[in-house]
């Protein structure tokens, strides 16, 4: 982060490490209770902890996929510098 606005370029980076954070127990109870699937073992217990993971998923998920972000723009930056 030595180059100015280093920090700014980090911003979209957050907001969608946050979006995936929010989306991902959503999108895993809506895999889980798919047409057919409905009374399966999964999609009960998927929708019985629904508020739980509500709010301990993002605080699990985000940090994880925010620094998967920082690193793949770190290596993309460095791979189109060509070092």
């Amino acid at each position: 982060m030595s180059e100015p606005g280093g920090i700014r370029r980090l911003w979209p980076q957050l907001l969608c490490a946050l979006a995936i954070g929010v989306a991902a127990p959503h999108v895993e109870l809506a895999w889980k209770c798919r047409q057919g699937f409905e009374s399966s073992e999964a999609c009960v217990w998927g929708r019985s902890y629904l508020p739980l993971t509500r709010w301990l998923e993002p605080l699990i998920v985000t940090p994880v996929v925010f620094a998967v972000l920082v690193f793949l723009s770190w290596a993309w930056a460095r791979w189109r510098r060509g070092a």
